[in-house]
């Protein structure tokens, strides 16, 4: 008879394997039953329609979900989105300047946010959303200064080409080679590297990292700086797909993330989640927005069904309720490990 601690111990990655399957297969039939509204559905276009605008979602969810892990929430994504896709956008067409350095100033420009971020955050204590949120007013007010509050300037054909899915390798849109990317990147950093293992622990009991010797105000620092690089990442992803650099691009986007995030099982705060949840849980998501806009119904709808999903995902996932899907006890220290233990893995 199986011992009640080796079905503990089993317990994580069988959960870790059981969700992203549940939800994968749900987005299948999602997407199956669209044909009763929509004869175009399900095809191998609507397949790459559906990948193209998950790895929009997936790559702010890589770093927003590390976030909420730790007991956060960054409210500043939009701003970064814009700010990344109007450097890129104005060094190309304005400037003349190569697309490669401009990447790398956009890229380089979203991380210094995610580092302020970050240390404001973990050194004056201050509730994350708040920081987050003013940062993003702030970021927003650079937009509009460096764009003048002219028209939006153009993106540069390249990134268009990369992109908005016109662009094809094989015969395969272009964006499904990168949501693949993201997905295997997104897992090796949360489910493989020592930062991923930090992040758990610090999630899990920020006690417990201190006890364990890990630079927790470093590892809150670089949370927020991945947040913020997948953010700019995106920006520029998004600045492709709509061909021009506009303040609301990343407004949109923001909701979705998060919405995956909890609908793949991350508990705020507690060190629990699986990024291939999150990955899956996307899938299923955005195979209902696919499916709504097939209907023909106004985009109003897709807001409606992402502020339930973010209910449903938060009464589902609360650890003093009786629905909760969260097991009691945190994923870095389930195998029984003792702090001691853990600091020799991170």
């Amino acid at each position: 008879m199986m011992s009640t601690a080796a079905s503990e111990r089993r317990r994580p990655s069988s959960q870790g394997f059981v969700r992203p399957v549940v939800l994968a297969v749900l987005a299948g039939l999602v997407l199956v039953g669209g044909r009763l509204v929509s004869d175009s559905l399900p095809s191998w276009l609507s397949v790459q329609t559906l990948l193209t605008l998950s790895m929009f979602i997936i790559t702010i969810a890589l770093g927003q979900g590390l976030v909420m892990l730790i007991g956060g929430l960054d409210l500043s994504v939009p701003g970064v989105i814009a700010m990344s896709a109007a450097i890129l956008a104005l060094w190309t067409s304005v400037r003349g300047g190569s697309v490669i350095v401009g990447i790398l100033i956009a890229l380089v420009m979203a991380v210094l946010v995610g580092v302020v971020n970050g240390f404001l955050v973990a050194r004056f204590q201050i509730p994350a959303f708040i920081i987050t949120l003013a940062m993003n007013g702030i970021l927003v007010g650079i937009s509009i200064g460096i764009t003048f509050g002219h028209k939006a300037p153009a993106a540069p054909e390249v990134v268009t080409t990369l992109f908005s899915g016109s662009g094809k390798w094989f015969g395969i849109g272009i964006p499904v080679f990168f949501f693949v990317l993201v997905a295997l990147v997104g897992y090796v950093i949360q489910a493989k590297s020592r930062f991923g293992r930090g992040a758990y622990l610090f999630g899990s009991s920020n006690t417990a990292a201190r006890i364990a010797g890990l630079p927790v105000e470093r590892i809150q620092i670089g949370i927020y700086a991945l947040c913020a690089l997948g953010s700019g990442i995106a920006g520029i992803m998004l600045l492709g797909l709509s061909g021009n650099a506009e303040l609301q691009l990343g407004d949109e986007w923001a909701i979705p993330a998060i919405s995956a995030v909890l609908v793949g099982g991350t508990v705020i705060g507690s060190g629990r989640g699986y990024w291939q949840s999150t990955v899956a849980a996307c899938l299923l998501l955005t195979s209902i927005t696919v499916v709504i806009q097939a209907t023909g119904f106004s985009q109003g709808w897709k807001s409606v069904l992402y502020g339930v999903v973010v209910l449903i995902a938060l009464l589902f996932t609360r650890p003093d309720t009786r629905f909760s899907l969260r097991r009691k006890g945190s994923p870095a220290l389930a195998e029984g490990e003792s702090p001691t233990e853990m600091k020799g893995k991170v």
